[in-house]
């Protein structure tokens, strides 16, 4: 059975224990919202291109002719719009997830440093390099760790700092038969400081995404442990 965070536990927890930071309650509850905002985003960026799957367009056709300008005035503009839907969409998607960590790290670091970082200075890095020898640390170390994490991080202060990335449609078959998928969108390959990341299609992508809020659920479960498990 797949476990949940419990922010309700959490947010008592607060106000037990630590009433002087009761700015801390409406940061718990924004970590719900920003999943709630996360989702409708994912999936307007997979509807984008529900006319160009292989049930609606089977040989390619449409999304071909799409591609090279080559349609009506009206099936150009509709290709134009799911362009626009599926690159707003996933950036969307990927900015939200990327800042939900930012967002969880303000409350381990209220909750569990020592000595609190100041609000300006608090990410998710900082917060895992000043804990103590915890499982809380080990977790975020884990997770700062996975290629997911650092795609979207990458993706996202690429954005932020240089430049859009190339978002591009494409028909898509299936690897080995040549069968027809659909029409997808594929985000370019990019490099941020050291590191080089390949090119996704936008589906890879979103499943990435939710890979990570899956994380972001359970360093959460982990942090209620930590506060809330008695010391020994």
């Amino acid at each position: 059975m797949r476990r949940t965070w419990k922010l309700a536990e959490l947010k008592q927890h607060i106000r037990t224990t630590k009433p002087e930071k009761n700015w801390l309650l409406s940061t718990v509850d924004s970590v719900s919202h920003s999943l709630h905002i996360y989702q409708y985003h994912k999936s307007l960026a997979r509807k984008a291109f529900d006319a160009y799957h292989a049930e609606h367009d089977p040989n390619g056709i449409k999304m071909f002719a799409a591609a090279m300008m080559a349609g009506t005035d009206e099936e150009l503009e509709e290709f134009e719009e799911a362009k626009l839907a599926s690159e707003a969409n996933l950036i969307a998607a990927i900015n939200i997830t990327r800042n939900t960590f930012d967002i969880f790290a303000q409350i381990a670091n209220a909750l569990a440093l020592p000595q609190p970082l100041y609000i300006e200075d608090c990410t998710i890095s900082k917060v895992r390099d000043r804990l103590p020898k915890s499982p809380l640390k080990t977790e975020i170390t884990r997770v700062t760790k996975l290629h997911w994490f650092r795609y979207l991080a990458g993706f996202s202060n690429t954005l932020k700092h240089r430049q859009l990335i190339s978002h591009k449609p494409s028909q898509k078959y299936k690897e080995g038969t040549g069968e027809y998928l659909g029409g997808e969108a594929e985000v370019a390959a990019f490099k941020h400081h050291s590191k080089e990341f390949k090119s996704y299609w936008v589906q890879e992508v979103l499943e990435g995404t939710v890979e990570m809020h899956n994380e972001i659920v359970t360093l959460g479960i982990t942090l209620n442990e930590h506060c809330l498990t008695p010391a020994v």
